[in-house]
């Protein structure tokens, strides 16, 4: 056993360990975090559409004479009037599929990023090199 080890090494070596786990911990908390949100967000958009249904079932049948018939099949395209509590709570419904779509592209940004292949990349890179130089100096011994 040598006696001058060197702890210096070990000790930086523990820092950036440290530094890793508290990065990985503090991204992790975000992602919790994050979820929850979504799942919150998804709750509340279940809300709204069970309100705006309620609203559309107590609302009154219209009356279908032909004239009002041929005038809707003539406006596909337009919307029928809703009253301002129902465009309210489509224009809430639209803010949370809007924020949910923001957070899934975080969660999946945060999930799968450069830095995570980094490492692995070079393995690989450095491992099919090795085994290409290997089979380039068995192939010419043996030929």
């Amino acid at each position: 056993m040598t006696e001058n080890f060197d702890w210096s090494d070990l000790e930086i070596q523990l820092q950036e360990t440290r530094e890793s786990l508290d990065a990985v911990e503090h991204r992790l908390h975000q992602v919790r975090r994050e979820f929850h949100e979504k799942q919150e967000l998804q709750t509340q958009q279940e809300h709204i559409r069970a309100q705006i249904q309620e609203i559309a079932d107590a609302q009154p049948p219209k009356k279908n004479n032909s004239r009002n018939s041929k005038v809707r099949r003539n406006s596909h395209s337009r919307r029928s009037p809703l009253n301002p509590l129902q465009e309210s709570l489509h224009q809430q419904l639209q803010e949370i599929s809007d924020r949910l779509e923001q957070i899934e592209l975080d969660l999946e940004s945060r999930l799968i990023s450069w830095s995570s292949f980094n490492e692995i990349f070079w393995q690989i890179v450095r491992f099919v090199g090795i085994g290409i130089i290997i089979g380039v100096i068995l192939k010419s011994c043996a030929g």
